[in-house]
């Protein structure tokens, strides 16, 4: 990992390390204190299971006289995101470069917002001299103005974590500079150390032509790269998020007339990767920039990691509930189902080898909703499930 990065904006996602303890004698109408931040009932009942959509636990099913977890606490955080921006510098771009410039701030804005632990690669020809020059300004870009190709063609700011490669992009070749920049040994071009093995990579090119290259060669070359960086041809690990010459998402006609073309590549690797597609026909690209900060970050909000136990604690998969705390407070229960989520599941499961709880249906929804929520995981208790 290259020197001087920095991870930010950790999401604070409490799992709970539970124990089934010894439960607080009380009246039959005294409510005990929930340890998830709700309150039940001295039957075990969660009171304040408000919530939309998703089910609420009524009861704990291994009361037997035992209705309380005495907990302690973890953190997790939700999968990092390292953000590849690539600019078409040519010369019908200048109008759109300037638009970057202006509105590309509301991008990590957003994201820093959502809690997420972001990067942002910029490849694109850095300077000030020609109106297709890109000099991001702070506080993504850093904390000066000094924006040359010949005295820091290679800077980072923190925070953010932001990285350029400085490399000249044409009309139709920004997919084909995103595989050759990136083990590049010029400094100041590569940029592999730049991202993390971890992350969900966000692709964004930003052109008004289309790709010389296809998208499936493209996504064959990609995924061959870092072992593994990019994920794989049936679980990859990027998506794309290009702004260009395509109407509104879904829609596939060009924007307008000035578009070159409508980016018929690009929207080949949006339905081959996953991601969605920005017009570049938009006057104000802040909104633009947000949609994209909010579709990455609706990518990764529903799979969370689940981190070790702490010392003398042991994570028993059948023992574990879940639970999410909107940013109002209100607690919800999500009851687990492991019908598959393209097949109507709504609620929780695991992962294939249980190192990550995956939301599905509603519960995923309600938290791609809101920034300040969090996702609470009981350990110790018999799981809940629909």
């Amino acid at each position: 990992m290259m020197a001087g990065w920095k991870r930010h904006g950790l999401l604070a996602l409490s799992l709970l390390l539970a124990g089934c303890g010894a439960g607080k004698e009380g009246g039959p109408d005294e409510i005990l204190d929930d340890p998830d931040g709700g309150a039940r009932d001295d039957a075990g009942n969660l009171l304040d299971g408000g919530g939309a959509g998703f089910d609420v636990i009524e009861s704990n099913p291994e009361a037997g006289g035992d209705t309380a977890c005495a907990s302690t606490s973890a953190a997790a955080i939700k999968p990092p995101v390292d953000i590849i921006i690539a600019i078409d510098q040519s010369g019908s771009m200048s109008d759109d470069i300037a638009n970057v410039k202006t509105n590309i701030n509301k991008l990590s804005d957003y994201l820093k917002a959502t809690g997420l632990d972001y990067r942002v690669v910029m490849i694109a020809r850095v300077g000030t001299t020609s109106s297709t020059d890109v000099c991001v300004p702070p506080p993504l870009g850093g904390p000066t103005a000094d924006c040359s190709n010949t005295s820091k063609p290679l800077r980072n700011s923190l925070p953010p974590a932001f990285r350029t490669s400085n490399n000249s992009i044409g009309s139709t070749n920004a997919l084909s500079i995103i595989l050759s920049t990136y083990d590049n040994p010029t400094v100041g071009i590569g940029w592999k150390d730049a991202v993390r093995p971890d992350a969900f990579k966000a692709l964004v090119p930003i052109t008004d032509d289309n790709s010389a290259l296809a998208a499936a060669s493209f996504d064959t070359q990609l995924i061959t790269k870092g072992a593994g960086m990019f994920g794989t041809a049936t679980a990859r690990k990027y998506g794309a998020y290009p702004i260009m010459g395509a109407s509104t998402y879904p829609s596939e006609t060009k924007c307008g007339s000035t578009m070159v073309n409508n980016g018929p590549t690009y929207i080949q690797l949006v339905k081959l990767a996953g991601g969605q597609w920005f017009p570049l026909c938009a006057k104000d690209f802040g909104p633009l920039f947000l949609d994209i900060a909010k579709s990455i970050a609706n990518r990764v909000a529903c799979e969370l990691t689940i981190p070790p136990p702490p010392a003398g604690e042991k994570l028993d998969p059948t023992k574990v509930n879940v639970t999410y705390t909107s940013a109002g407070g209100m607690t919800s229960t999500i009851l687990r189902d492991d019908k598959p989520c393209e097949m109507g599941s709504n609620g929780w499961q695991y992962n294939a080898d249980k190192t990550k709880i995956l939301l599905c249906g509603d519960a995923c929804k309600k938290v791609q909703s809101e920034t300040g929520g969090k996702v609470n995981v009981a350990f110790g208790c018999g799981t809940q499930f629909k």
